[in-house]
């Protein structure tokens, strides 16, 4: 994640708008929203993010509003929970590693949770050229 810190400004917002675009494009309307009222909402949020990225924004309630509402989605879709250990045998230890907990998700579940994965990065990839850009206005007062 240090890549957004170290790479050329302009090719940042390039990849925040194209993200933001290709998000926009993929993302379930149909399948998520749960009433003619929410669809309303969710378009303009997903309007504005196609649109400018909402680097414009000082705030993420467009993020917010998406990640609600996939997170509920993403509850219905959990059909359960299995362990998976992370890590390897040692003979003289024993197993050295960490066990986590794992969501069982339905195919369709599955589809949710990486639209909230895209949707956490583009939000922190989104966090940093607003930082960035600033930083650039704060130095050169444009």
């Amino acid at each position: 994640m240090q890549t957004y810190h170290k790479m050329p400004l302009e090719d940042l917002c390039s990849l925040v708008l194209a993200t933001c675009r290709s998000f926009v494009k993929e993302f379930p309307m149909n399948d998520i929203a749960a009433d003619a009222i929410e669809r309303g909402t969710l378009r303009r949020a997903l309007e504005t993010l196609a649109a400018r990225a909402g680097l414009l924004e000082r705030e993420n309630s467009d993020i917010d509003l998406l990640s609600a509402v996939l997170e509920r989605e993403l509850e219905r879709e959990t059909l359960g929970s299995f362990h998976v250990f992370s890590g390897r045998n040692d003979p003289e230890v024993g197993a050295v590693g960490d066990v986590r907990e794992v969501r069982d998700l339905t195919d369709r579940g599955d589809r949710i949770e990486e639209q909230l994965r895209t949707l956490r990065l583009l939000g922190h990839m989104r966090d940093v050229c607003r930082a960035r850009l600033d930083a650039r206005q704060l130095m050169f007062g444009r």
